[in-house]
């Protein structure tokens, strides 16, 4: 099954793997194929380790909740399936908006998506802007992000 427990080294391809996408190659408008991922109890676990996370500040009603930024390791393996990585590429930034709650006791199936929202150059460098979701498969929104990188070329 797909929806197995995925860490993100699962599912992320690595520089190299393949031909790098360029700035060039990316598309306005461009869709990212939809990634199914399953973020099970374990993987909620080894996040919390892995930032020092307290869990004190994920509970939610009583309950205790995933760190919601725990969606976030895979955002780069929904973009890479349509663009596989280039070498240099450097994070500019994150706008990120949390709208439901991923249970830290449960298994939480998770399709990302997304788009290229913006291709431009400022100063000598060149900037590619897109959008991610990260939903449930009945389409109840967990967490958006918009991302901006700067490449090389």
């Amino acid at each position: 099954k797909e929806n197995a427990t995925t860490r993100p080294s699962d599912i992320n391809p690595r520089e190299g793997d393949q031909p790098a996408a360029l700035y060039k190659d990316w598309v306005v408008g461009a869709k990212f194929p939809p990634l199914p991922f399953t973020i099970t109890p374990d993987v909620v676990d080894e996040y919390i380790s892995v930032v020092d996370a307290d869990r004190a500040n994920y509970v939610i009603d009583g309950r205790q909740a995933a760190p919601p930024n725990v969606v976030l390791v895979y955002m780069m393996a929904v973009m890479y399936r349509l663009y596989p990585p280039q070498q240099g590429g450097i994070m500019i930034g994150n706008t990120i908006e949390f709208h439901n709650p991923i249970w830290a006791d449960e298994e939480t199936e998770v399709i990302g998506s997304g788009q290229v929202t913006e291709k431009c150059e400022k100063k000598g460098r060149k900037y590619i802007c897109y959008d991610v979701e990260f939903k449930r498969p009945d389409g109840t929104l967990l967490v958006s992000c918009n991302h901006t990188s700067a490449f090389p070329e």
